[in-house]
């Protein structure tokens, strides 16, 4: 059994089993509050606990599904490429609306640092989560900061995104498959992306490309903001 727990096998099958499972019960319940990446990390945790179970032999697998991180995330694309007439058309509001976003997004972390006076590490952990985890990851360690903070910040903006991004654009009226898109891709990610996808397929395309969109900005914009921390 020790054996079996040594192995990668144990990390990336535990992972997949509770996507999975938890994957199954949102699509019956439909329920936005059962995000299954969050009730399958803490499940996750919980299996670890329970059977005192070393994180380090979950993350030998763990290693081998973040190097997938990248790959799938450019799989996102595929959906943008089915409506590459809808972006052509609207390659201006895009832009700019994501450049306010990932604007908004640094300075808001920025300044709200310096008013609950938190350090610079953390600061520096927080500015990547603008983007998504891949792009973050890297971002971390460039800006040296924690990229396991900086993973846990941008799983809470994903979940936040996912759970009431619907929500929060019906009640401001935004009607706009382009816009809805955009803003849940820049805000959420591909947590946001995934509840896009539910919505529609022109607005989860969208969503797809302000990941892509605000990655490089935030890529970017981070050293310049990096200067006033």
């Amino acid at each position: 059994m020790n054996n079996l727990l040594d192995t990668p096998l144990f990390g990336v099958t535990l992972t997949i089993g509770m996507l999975l499972l938890f994957q199954y019960l949102f699509r019956k319940t439909k329920n936005p509050l059962l995000n299954p990446l969050i009730f399958a990390i803490g499940s996750i945790i919980g299996i670890l606990l329970l059977f005192n179970i070393p994180y380090a032999s979950y993350e030998k697998g763990g290693q081998l599904i973040t190097f997938f991180l990248g790959p799938v995330t450019v799989c996102l694309a595929v959906p943008l490429y089915k409506h590459i007439e809808l972006l052509k058309k609207h390659v201006v509001p895009i832009l700019i609306g994501s450049l306010i976003g990932v604007i908004t997004s640094l300075s808001s972390i920025l300044v709200l640092g310096r008013v609950f006076q938190l350090n610079r590490e953390m600061i520096a952990s927080l500015l990547p989560k603008a983007t998504t985890t891949a792009i973050a990851i890297d971002l971390a360690k460039e800006a040296q900061g924690d990229p396991t903070l900086t993973v846990f910040f941008v799983v809470i903006a994903g979940t936040i995104g996912y759970m009431f991004g619907e929500q929060i654009l019906k009640l401001f009226k935004i009607k706009s498959s382009v816009a809805k898109g955009m803003g849940m891709g820049t805000a959420a990610h591909v947590f946001g992306t995934t509840r896009a996808l539910l919505m529609s397929d022109e607005i989860g395309a969208m969503s797809s490309l302000a990941i892509g969109i605000a990655g490089l900005m935030t890529t970017l914009l981070l050293p310049l903001f990096l200067l006033f921390i």
